[in-house]
């Protein structure tokens, strides 16, 4: 057997339905000056545009990888599987039929005539497709061909007029060009990597909500707002949150922390497991995050000291407070006092690594993270914490 690509590999499938869903995003944002144009995915085709409700373009992909694109030709698959489902729709005289195809149109081919243009050509290519379409020996293609004869003149001159072909289009894998060139008025110099990064992370939400019908369609509007969004969370004052930190976690994160000193802390002062795998939820997703505003050089490392340094100066006043209420009160519920300290360290924390960036989970993280021994700094909250990590540092 060839070495290479696995002959039933799904990659191919996968990149097309990348594809597609990432060339809707930049339809999307060319149209976004109109606040009102709708897009959906899967309805009456790959992407549709509509405006005040009715259906008003209509785009199918088609997607191949690399050097395997080939040319697009009167006789090729892939035009007649579109042709067969746009035959089928109803007449719309104002409807307009794009083909998107990373496939590129010979320089002597009559298909060439269906790009935009003021050079459009359709008596030329419709000629080309009836020649294809009596001469052609596919036999994938065989049906639709003959349904295109059974049109008629008139049938296939209304069709072949509203389609326009996009050859040559972008590759799944270089889209972040064509998504810089879209928004570049919005994105803050500099930040083009990070900006297309969460901008996509936002859009494949988005597009499983649409493909699996949780959301009818997006607006112009909508994407404008979640565009403003993202360049306002890339200010100076302020810090993006990643889309993959915001993802569902359960219970199965525990086994991976199990043994971290911030982990024996809860269980010190007896954190029952429905609170500890959300605390340790906390920390993955709070590593997770200042990982990737280091990557992409959104923060220093010198702010985060800083952070860190206003976390422990907090819980310095709240621990200390605790101490001595608690030798004066004769308490010696240690466990509770524990949790006491972290509840009103978590409830009453000032500490932000920017002056806008408020999201309490990363604060939490960040306590548990300090409660680690990270950047430089050791909290604790069982009121004995010092000769417990003592102890447990001996016996590693």
């Amino acid at each position: 057997m060839a070495s290479g690509a696995p002959q039933h590999s799904a990659a191919g499938q996968a990149l097309g339905y990348l594809h597609q869903c990432m060339w809707a995003l930049v339809e999307l944002g060319r149209r976004a000056p109109d606040p009102a144009t709708q897009l959906r995915l899967e309805c009456l085709d790959d992407i549709q545009f509509d405006a005040s409700g009715t259906p008003e373009e209509l785009l199918q992909t088609k997607h191949h990888i690399g050097s395997s694109s080939g040319s697009l030709t009167p006789s090729s698959t892939d035009l007649w599987r579109t042709l067969n489902v746009w035959m089928d729709l109803q007449s719309c005289e104002d409807l307009l039929l794009r083909l998107v195809t990373t496939q590129k149109i010979p320089s002597n081919s009559p298909l060439r005539g269906l790009r935009s243009g003021a050079d459009r050509d359709t008596a030329g290519a419709l000629s080309a497709l009836v020649k294809a379409a009596e001469e052609s020996r596919s036999s994938t293609s065989a049906p639709w061909r003959q349904k295109f004869i059974k049109m008629g003149i008139d049938g296939q001159e209304e069709l072949i007029g509203k389609i326009v072909i996009d050859d040559n289009s972008t590759q799944a894998s270089d889209f972040d060009k064509d998504l810089t060139r879209t928004f570049r008025f919005a994105i803050p110099v500099g930040k083009e990597p990070v900006f297309t990064h969460l901008i996509k992370g936002w859009w494949a939400g988005i597009s499983v909500q649409l493909l699996a019908g949780n959301l009818e369609a997006i607006t112009g509007n909508d994407l404008v707002l979640q565009v403003n969004d993202i360049a306002d969370q890339l200010k100076h004052d302020t810090l993006p949150v990643d889309p993959q930190v915001m993802q569902d976690y359960d219970e199965s994160i525990v086994d991976t922390y199990k043994d971290r000193p911030f982990v024996q802390q809860l269980l010190w002062i007896a954190f029952e497991n429905n609170r500890l795998w959300k605390a340790i939820r906390d920390y993955h997703r709070a590593y997770s995050q200042r990982s990737f505003w280091l990557r992409h050089q959104l923060l220093a490392e010198a702010e985060l000291d800083r952070y860190a340094f206003k976390l422990h100066d907090e819980w310095e006043q709240i621990f200390d407070a605790s101490m001595a209420s608690m030798s004066h009160s004769g308490r010696t519920d240690a466990e509770l006092v524990g949790q006491e300290i972290l509840a009103e360290l978590t409830k009453t924390c000032r500490a932000r690594v920017r002056e806008r960036f408020d999201e309490q989970w990363f604060n939490r993280g960040m306590l548990h993270a300090l409660a680690d021994g990270e950047l430089g700094q050791r909290i604790g909250w069982h009121p004995e914490f010092e000769k417990k990590l003592e102890a447990l540092l001996i016996h590693v």
